[in-house]
Formats: C-alpha cells, structure tokens, sequence
C-alpha cells in the first residue's frame, strides 16, 4: 500500500512538472530580430530569443560566410550543417506509391475550406507582424516603368503602414539595390496553436477529416475482419 501510495506522488509530481513545462512553452513568447545591410558589404544576422533571453539561437552571414551558434542558459554552442541523408531507391519508390494512394489534398479545397483558411492566416499574419520595422533602401532597375512603380508602392505602404519607418528611394540613373533592415517581434505558441486549433474544429474542416476517418476505420475493420476468417 505505501508503495502504491508513493508511486502516485510520483507520478503526480512528475505530471506536474511536465504541465508546467508545457505551459511555459506555449505561455511565454518567442522573440525575433532581424537586422542586415546591403551596401559594399553584405551581411545580416537574425536572432530567435525565448524564456527572456535564457535561450538564444543566432544566425550570421558575413560576405559569403554563414554561421549559427545557440545559446542555453549561458552555454554557447556553435551549430554546423552536416550532409543530408540520401535517400535510396527503394525509399523513393515507397514514398512514390504511398502519395499515389492518397487523394489529393487539393480536392478537399471549397469555398468554405478556403475562406476559414484566409482568415486564419490573416489572424496568424496580424499576430506575428513585427512591432519593429526600420527599412532604408535605394533601389534602381532597368527598366524605369519598376522604378516608377516603387514610387507608387512606396506610397501605398506611407498609408497602410504608417507606424513602420519606411524610406525607399528611387534611383532613375543606376541599377542597384542597396540599404539596411531593422525588424523584430514576438510569436506567442499558445495563440499559434488556438487557431490551428479554432481552423481543424472548424465546421468545413471538420467535416472533411471526420469523413475521412469514418472511411479509414471501415477499412481497419475490414481488414481485421479477412485476417480473422483466415485464421479460422
């Protein structure tokens, strides 16, 4: 019995500390940065931040040269790409045949499909928009028809994104594209997943994976049922 009563505790507290794991995982946002220039030299570095500067994870990218390093609770720790596994013949011919049995994603696409989808990215653009964003650039094509039509465009966003610093420059003379980017941000998981959520609950979407697997336990059933009459 005391046995009985320990491993309880244990297994509360342990499902405890994995609850609150998970909350600290989807309550506290991820922080982004971005900051690059192009001018007679190119480099950028992006930043993802979380659990308020404990975990930081950096990219650089320096005249050609790409590097990346995490960092852990004070622990750096330098990040190399290493070759991708190859896949084998005998794989792709296995993939191959397992999309060729599958219906084709696009034919579950309606109107209602597609309008519950527009306005979930719309909720997930408006959600991880930067609350930082500083662009100055001077750029020049060509073709001076895209160049004129830079100075509409430049217009538009002076209107829509107003709280942005936002400077471009038309060059009629050169072709070139040169400037700098500041921009930064922050994503919340927790609201990511409400409306992925709030998207898969959906009445259309519902409909669609529910009817789905309805068919796929019929076959599962089926299936059962023919190994059973083999065997007896």
């Amino acid at each position: 019995m005391l046995v009985l009563t320990v491993l309880g505790y244990l297994f509360i507290y342990i499902l405890s500390i994995l609850l609150a794991v998970l909350l600290v995982i989807l309550l506290i946002p991820f922080q982004y940065y971005f900051t690059g220039e192009k001018m007679e030299k190119e480099w950028f570095k992006a930043s993802v931040v979380w659990l308020f500067g404990g975990i930081k994870f950096n990219i650089y990218y320096n005249s050609g040269k790409l590097s990346s390093n995490i960092r852990i609770l004070g622990i750096h720790k330098s990040i190399e790409k290493g070759p991708g596994k190859k896949d084998t013949d005998e794989n792709r011919d296995k993939e191959q045949e397992k999309k060729s049995q599958n219906k084709n994603p696009y034919s579950y696409l309606n109107y209602e499909v597609m309008e519950k989808g527009f306005q979930c990215i719309l909720k997930l653009l408006n959600h991880c928009k930067p609350r930082k964003f500083v662009l100055k650039a001077r750029a020049g094509f060509e073709d001076p028809m895209y160049t004129g039509l830079l100075c509409g465009i430049q217009g538009i966003w002076s209107a829509i994104l107003d709280k942005y610093d936002i400077h471009l420059q038309p060059d009629f003379e050169d072709e070139e594209i040169k400037g700098s980017l500041s921009t930064g941000g922050s994503i919340q998981l927790f609201y990511l997943l409400l409306v992925v959520m709030e998207f898969v609950l959906a009445r259309p979407v519902r409909s669609i994976w529910l009817k789905n697997l309805n068919i796929k336990m019929k076959r599962r059933l089926k299936t059962w049922q023919t190994l059973i009459l083999k065997r007896t």
